[in-house]
């Protein structure tokens, strides 16, 4: 809410003073990559969680859930912590996703992506420009 606040302050701001704000190029490939990297890290994440060993039923016994348990239960004297890193795996596996951590994880797969596309694709001559100073989206 306190972002929409700013937002609209700012332009208030920029609309009354007379000045416009800057438009700036962004290429339409890039997003697309962010975009499409967000989604995949949103519905890739749940499903690598329970192909790790961490389903609704508990933790698969031989997985790598079981190995990571045994792993911390040696470090923490024979118990696991509530709210460390296995209990927080287990609840994925069980209820998926939070909002907070599909935001998180979809920012995360959404900057991996655009690595990934500087990385290993040239930029192209295909840009959007879009402007907030009352013109159109190009």
């Amino acid at each position: 809410m306190l972002h929409l606040v700013y937002t609209v302050l700012l332009l208030s701001a920029a609309f009354n003073t007379g000045s416009s704000l800057p438009s700036f190029e962004i290429e339409c490939s890039t997003v697309a990559w962010a975009a499409g990297g967000a989604v995949i890290a949103v519905v890739a994440a749940p499903i690598a969680v329970g192909a790790l060993g961490f389903t609704a039923a508990g933790i698969s016994a031989g997985s790598g859930a079981a190995g990571l348990m045994s792993a911390f239960a040696g470090i923490n004297g024979g118990a696991t912590a509530a709210g460390g890193v296995v209990a927080t795996l287990q609840s994925i596996g069980v209820i998926g996703l939070t909002a907070g951590a599909k935001a998180a994880v979809a920012s995360t797969g959404a900057s991996v992506a655009y690595l990934a596309k500087s990385y290993f694709l040239e930029s192209s001559d295909e840009k959007c420009v879009i402007k907030f100073n009352g013109r159109a989206f190009v």
